[in-house]
């Protein structure tokens, strides 16, 4: 069965480079291939690649100058210096990224030289690449590339690449079979691959002529996939092909096979495309805990997920999830539990919310939620100048020049409660911009305020609620963290902290009515339970994403790095929970954003404010994906399920 992995550089054009590996990831995609880094911003890009999981399998070397009209450099002996010394980059690249597999491009023919002379100097160059690249475990590739797509390039044939592959005689030298140019050098496809399938250590795929989906002109991609799965090819198959439209909407050709290398997922379409499944579904890894309203039951059960279905593993021994939080091993508890399989997660994760229909709650119950504030500095600027402000989005953005006038970046490299913060402070002082947020994000003492009050939060799919009264508002993407009674850190989950920006920068006692209405805190889709493969250094480099999507057609996209977070998790659970303050049932505790739009939606200097309608998408690699749409809290359902609720029904379910 092929394993399909998406090139980046043409796949997902759609989208900002910098959220293409994201976009592969909910499209199904499990690996990546690129072509030159040379050309993109390496650090955005690398950082968000190693957020969404993706395997980069393969990227090419660098060519030279292709503006110059270089594409190689392998070949030329005047360039053997320049051809080290990229190699030497690129290998250290790719044991950075874990990236097994180069394509090392030989460059354009040579007239000055014979065809005998200028493979002698492209072998040379190749056995002294292998050998080194060997001392890395990396594999480099050479493909033939049709004259059709590069008139010109020296190894145009496959003749050519398997006397290159054969003089080189070494392991990790193998050829890229790329069938768009082999139907271009000769067709005959099904004997070239008997013939020459165990010299190939990569293969790529796009329609001929076209080069668009392979599933269109005059290759039979199903034929290809069974001759691949006949020969023994266990390698991943690379996209490389420019799709007709959008990348999402030409997927269809793929989808039964990127389906089957990862779980069910639904499709996600792009801008401009429908279907309930946008924005971002990544789907949850690990062990999970949630909640789903059981309309059978009346009420709620306790559920986990195992390889891609939903079980309930509701039981007298734990009937709440802030049972299992106390437990001295959840993880251990919730994996071994016996359970009632209810259904596909991919299912769940699209059902309607909704009294009569089985879905997702918030995955807590018991645990009352609290929200540490100003934790990054970039939003700690923001809720500045909210205050400056007095709430008013038109003096804000004159605010926020001074204020950066002044400040610069040095809160980014500040650790609150440090000698270095005092003195920030004492300047801030001095030039009458010190503030109330500041004190808190910069200070000793974190800010953590109550949230939303036991079982009111919403869950996956559900409406997410803005106080009528609020013109200038945003989403706060944030990691929750379950804590027990103890004060030990279990788990974690998505959530998003609706801040009402013009209710709160009139003053902080106001932060109540800006912070705690109707539908306004939603968290999940689960709990990802610490155990061996995941705990709080995975929180600690966790990225973020997120993505608004309007009914007008706006797109905003963000992202929030907890590494940029100015205290470390463990000083804020420890501010929170402790003699000072017991929690007897635990509580789920929101890690605060770095997230703050800035950008104008409308009106030039209003910056962004929600609109009824946006679905907000917010992504994390291994906690999935929390999606909800916004409206006024009066529109959303009533929060009628309390406490009494809770107990009467467990009580007549007989698990009390």
């Amino acid at each position: 069965m092929p394993k399909l992995a998406a090139n980046l550089s043409t796949l997902f054009q759609e989208f900002p480079l910098e959220d293409r590996p994201a976009a592969a990831v909910r499209a199904g995609f499990l690996a990546a291939e690129i072509k030159f880094f040379e050309r993109y911003p390496c650090d955005d890009f690398i950082g968000n690649l190693a957020a969404s999981g993706l395997e980069l399998n393969l990227f090419n070397a660098s060519p030279g100058n292709l503006g110059a009209g270089e594409f190689g450099m392998a070949s030329f002996r005047e360039h053997r210096k320049r051809f080290e010394e990229g190699l030497l980059r690129d290998l250290a690249l790719a044991d950075r990224l874990g990236t097994k597999k180069m394509h090392v491009l030989c460059g354009m023919r040579d007239e000055s030289l014979s065809e005998q002379e200028q493979h002698e100097a492209a072998l040379d160059a190749y056995k002294w690449a292998a050998g080194v690249a060997g001392e890395h475990g990396v594999t480099l590739l050479v493909e033939p590339i049709s004259h059709a797509a590069i008139p010109g390039y020296f190894i145009h044939s496959l003749d050519q690449a398997v006397r290159m592959v054969q003089d080189v005689g070494a392991d990790n030298f193998r050829i890229l079979f790329d069938f768009f140019h082999m139907q271009f050098a000769g067709g005959d496809i099904s004997r070239r691959l008997d013939d020459v399938g165990h010299l190939i250590g990569h293969v790529q795929i796009a329609a001929t002529p076209s080069r668009h989906e392979p599933d269109h002109g005059e290759l039979n991609v199903d034929f290809i996939f069974e001759r691949l799965d006949a020969m023994g090819y266990s390698g991943w198959v690379g996209c490389e092909y420019n799709p007709r439209t959008t990348t999402l909407a030409g997927l269809g050709w793929a989808r039964k096979w990127l389906q089957a290398d990862r779980r069910p997922s639904p499709a996600v379409p792009g801008p401009g495309e429908s279907s309930q499944a946008d924005g971002g579904n990544i789907l949850p890894r690990g062990t999970l805990l949630g909640r789903v309203w059981d309309p059978e039951k009346s009420g709620p059960c306790i559920v986990t997920v195992r390889d891609g279905v939903v079980f309930d593993i509701t039981s007298r021994q734990a009937p709440l999830c802030s049972d299992i939080c106390e437990m001295d091993d959840p993880a251990g508890f919730v994996r071994n539990a016996k359970g009632r399989r209810i259904g596909e997660l991919s299912w769940l994760l699209d059902a309607a919310s909704g009294p009569d229909t089985l879905h997702l709650l918030a995955p807590c119950d018991l645990q009352p939620i609290k929200a540490c504030g100003v934790t990054f500095a970039k939003s700690m600027l923001e809720r500045v100048i909210e205050e400056q402000a007095l709430g008013d989005p038109g003096r804000a953005e004159i605010i926020r020049s001074r204020v950066r006038h002044v400040i610069g970046d040095s809160l980014h490299r500040l650790q609150a409660g440090s000698e270095q913060a005092e003195r920030v402070k004492q300047t801030l002082v001095e030039e009458g911009l010190w503030s109330q947020y500041l004190e808190v994000g910069i200070g000793p003492d974190a800010e953590v305020f109550s949230k939303a009050q036991i079982l009111s939060s919403v869950g996956h799919g559900a409406k997410i609620g803005l106080h009528p009264s609020s013109e200038w508002n945003n989403p706060e993407p944030e990691l929750v963290l379950a804590i027990s009674s103890a004060g030990r850190i279990v788990g974690v989950s998505l959530g998003n902290d609706v801040n009402l920006r013009d209710i709160e920068g009139r003053s902080a006692l106001l932060l109540s009515r800006a912070k705690d209405n109707n539908a306004s805190c939603s968290i999940g889709p689960f709990i990802r339970l610490f155990d061996e493969d995941y705990a709080l250094d995975q929180v600690r480099m966790a990225e973020l994403l997120l993505t608004v999507e309007g009914m007008d057609g706006y797109v905003l996209r963000g992202r929030s790095s907890m590494a940029s977070m100015s205290r470390d998790p463990v000083d804020l659970v420890a501010q929170t929970i402790g003699p000072h303050h017991d929690y007897p049932d635990g509580l789920m505790l929101f890690l605060g954003t770095g997230f703050a739009p800035t950008k104008d939606r409308d009106v030039k200097g209003q910056g962004f404010t929600h609109k009824l309608g946006d679905r907000v998408t917010i992504s994390c690699n291994g906690l999935g994906s929390l999606q909800n749409v916004v409206d006024i809290s009066n529109n959303c359902p009533p929060w009628s399920f309390g406490v009494r609720e809770l107990m009467g029904n467990l009580s007549g379910r007989g698990l009390l």
